[in-house]
């Protein structure tokens, strides 16, 4: 066999074996979830991830501050993607965004990012994106103290009470997700990514 060969069939082999071992897999189980450190999400922040699932409800994403105000959630609810965040500290001034053709779980990998300007959020999906802004916003999510953990997949049963918590509808809330995540990506306020 040439070296040539040999290096078409490493560089094969590689292709096909690194998106396997780098995405977290999720069979749809209750009470399963990752938990990743705190993201801080500034006036200008982003955070990022693919996913591939075949099943059109579940929870990709949440963080909030212990139950008070503030919180993030990513869900697929009916086959789109759907944001909720609200980052207006004693108020509820949430931003609620959702995108996709209905069919975000065909089994392929798509792409999520939540972008942070100041008072304006942007949600892409794929190549598609939308914002909304949210006014007196106080820019963070919370603060490094009282935030709570990126979760994906799921939450811990402690959270269920949580006030962000309880803005997931049902169909997301009591669906475990099953399917893939992979290329988790912070971009927080040192604006330097944190894989």
């Amino acid at each position: 066999m040439s070296i040539q060969r040999i290096t078409l069939a490493l560089i094969f082999l590689c292709i096909s074996l690194v998106p396997c071992g780098q995405a977290l897999k999720f069979l749809g189980e209750p009470e399963t979830y990752a938990k990743f450190p705190k993201w801080d999400a500034c006036d200008n922040a982003t955070i990022m991830f693919d996913f591939k699932t075949s099943q059109p409800n579940g929870l990709l994403m949440y963080t909030d501050d212990s139950g008070r105000y503030d919180y993030l959630q990513v869900a697929l609810q009916d086959g789109l993607i759907h944001l909720w965040i609200n980052f207006v500290r004693n108020e509820e001034k949430s931003v609620s965004i959702k995108l996709g053709d209905g069919n975000l779980h065909d089994g392929t990998w798509h792409t999520v990012e939540v972008k942070r300007n100041r008072m304006e959020t942007t949600l892409i999906v794929d190549e598609t994106q939308q914002s909304q802004v949210a006014f007196e916003a106080n820019y963070r999510i919370g603060d490094l103290d009282s935030k709570n953990y990126m979760y994906f997949g799921g939450i811990p049963s402690s959270f269920r009470g949580h006030a962000g918590a309880n803005k997931l509808p049902e169909s997301v809330l009591n669906t475990p997700y099953s399917g893939e995540l992979r290329n988790i990506l912070y971009f927080n306020c040192t604006c330097l990514p944190t894989r």
